[in-house]
């Protein structure tokens, strides 16, 4: 997976806030240009938080991604 390209995966169109509450429910909130929305259904939430996990499993870690990010400026002014 680390071979892939930057922004080759996308799971989400728009910014998505992941919030766990205290009784330990999770909802999302999305905006958009006009309004927000907050979303208690089990059955949307739960698709965002697997395609977040997803994307955590997959993404490099903090070094890793300074470290690539270092490789890419050499050479650029």
């Amino acid at each position: 997976m680390l071979g892939r390209l930057v922004g080759e995966q996308r799971p989400f169109n728009r910014l998505v806030n992941l919030l766990t509450l205290q009784d330990r429910s999770v909802v999302s909130y999305v905006e958009s240009e006009t309004q927000g929305h907050l979303d208690r259904e089990l059955s949307s939430v739960i698709p965002m938080v697997r395609a977040y996990h997803q994307l955590q499993a997959v993404s490099l870690s903090q070094t890793d991604t300074v470290d690539m990010i270092h490789q890419h400026r050499k050479g650029t002014p």
